[in-house]
């Protein structure tokens, strides 16, 4: 594994995300302890982990693949006077190794994309569960992603000339002309508690609602930070995906159409595989 999802413009783009990030806070402050060991995995700015710090967290162990945003990340702890409480670590948490009995009380964990495809959670979770770092009373921020599939026409001309390429549907900037023709069906949900599969396939069978043409699949994820709290949209988070088919696929009102979709979590929109079929 080389690869990493990590970029400084998405970092302050997650910073600048209040939507997000207040979500993330209130979970924080209603989940950290006073005296808890905290791991914080794929840091950034190192906001998360502030906030962890200051609901009473006796030690965070913040940790960032990309050293120049680590460096950043320390600079930040060290203004707001936490480098007593914040330790900013430089590694790769899919493999990384903690010191002997190290056992997190609570592990926030925002390397996430939609569904999954370009980020390494689920490789990282499972590193942590194998290992022994965390235990069934660790409590994790977000527990789960759950993502959905619709079926879609969407319109790819730009300037008008056609460009059929992956689409992520940021708000409120990446607009595209979009029919959704199915209503939204599970494609999977990720528990972060326990070890999980590195990759996701499913067959899943849908009923066209109008008429049209299928030339995409429609991609989105909800995450759940905690019992009260769940993350939609945001202008950093879950931005819906509208990946175009290689074939158009006419439809009526009331066909069945059957999708099988596979990617290995981590692997990138090269590595997604659809086939899709009328009934």
């Amino acid at each position: 594994m080389d690869e990493a999802f990590s970029s400084i413009d998405l970092v302050m783009q997650c910073l600048t995300d209040k939507k997000r990030t207040d979500k993330f806070q209130k979970a924080i402050e209603r989940n950290v302890k006073p005296g808890d060991i905290v791991l914080d995995s794929g840091t950034g700015s190192g906001i998360l982990a502030l906030m962890a710090a200051r609901a009473g967290a006796k030690k965070v162990l913040a940790v960032e693949y990309d050293p120049y945003i680590a460096k950043l990340a320390a600079q930040s702890v060290e203004k707001n006077g936490l480098s007593d409480v914040v330790d900013i670590i430089v590694g790769d948490v899919r493999n990384i190794n903690f010191p002997k009995d190290t056992v997190f009380d609570v592990v926030i964990m925002e390397m996430l994309t939609t569904g999954m495809i370009d980020e390494y959670q689920v490789w990282t979770m499972n590193n942590l569960h194998q290992k022994g770092y965390v235990t069934r009373e660790t409590r994790f921020i977000p527990q789960r992603q759950d993502t959905f599939l619709a079926l879609a026409e969407a319109d790819y001309m730009n300037y008008g000339l056609m460009m059929r390429i992956v689409r992520h549907v940021w708000e409120p900037h990446c607009t595209i002309d979009l029919n959704i023709l199915t209503g939204t069906e599970l494609l999977n949900s990720v528990p972060f508690h326990t070890i999980n599969p590195l990759s996701s396939e499913s067959t899943i069978q849908f009923t066209i609602e109008k008429p049209g043409t299928i030339n995409s699949i429609y991609i989105t994820s909800n995450t759940i930070l905690d019992e009260q709290t769940e993350v939609a949209v945001t202008s950093a988070l879950n931005a819906p995906v509208v990946w175009p088919l290689e074939k158009d696929i006419e439809v009526k009102e009331g066909d069945r159409v059957e999708v099988l979709i596979k990617y290995p979590f981590g692997g990138g929109f090269r590595n997604l595989d659809t086939q899709v079929r009328v009934l």
